[in-house]
């Protein structure tokens, strides 16, 4: 028997993503500043919310991708003491879904590839847009940072996909 309803299967599979990735980007925040800001290397922690805005570009596309930076980026500004809105998580979201799998087929390898190359203009756009608020030779700490938090997103990034892909396949999302 037919089944009569207000939302079609295609509107609510969209809405189920706008849900995921609200969700996602506030825990991955959550815990980035709960646990993962403890973790440091080199003045360096790991950035779970990089990670996440990279994910997001690749596994559901540009939109997304923007979509989860704009979020982060929104609970960074209104909820941390700098009030700064970084431009660098929706530019890296967007980047991420446009270099999705047409150039490379595995995506683990792609998402690795992405941690690894996009960490140096990420860091860039942060440090310009941090100078701005707060006045500091920027240049000398760039590359320990860039360098430093290249190697810890390297490590990080294989165990992240594997979880968000397992998560993402459990909830049957894309």
């Amino acid at each position: 028997m037919l089944e009569t309803t207000f939302i079609s299967n295609k509107t609510r599979k969209e809405i189920i993503k706008y849900l995921f990735i609200t969700v996602f980007a506030m825990t991955a925040w959550i815990l980035q500043i709960a646990i993962f800001s403890q973790i440091l290397f080199f003045d360096t922690s790991p950035n779970l919310i990089y990670l996440g805005t990279v994910f997001s570009g690749i596994m559901f596309g540009p939109f997304f991708g923007g979509l989860y930076g704009i979020l982060s980026s929104f609970f960074s500004a209104s909820l941390l003491y700098d009030h700064t809105f970084y431009l660098s998580y929706p530019l890296i979201g967007f980047l991420a879904g446009i270099l999705v799998k047409s150039n490379i087929a595995d995506e683990l390898l792609l998402f690795v590839l992405l941690t690894i190359s996009l960490i140096f203009g990420f860091e860039l756009i942060n440090g310009i847009q941090y100078n701005m608020h707060h006045p500091i030779d920027i240049s000398s700490r760039l590359w320990l940072i860039t360098f430093s938090g290249a190697i810890l997103n390297t490590i990080l990034s294989p165990l992240f996909y594997l979880f968000m892909n397992f998560i993402i396949k459990k909830l049957n999302i894309r």
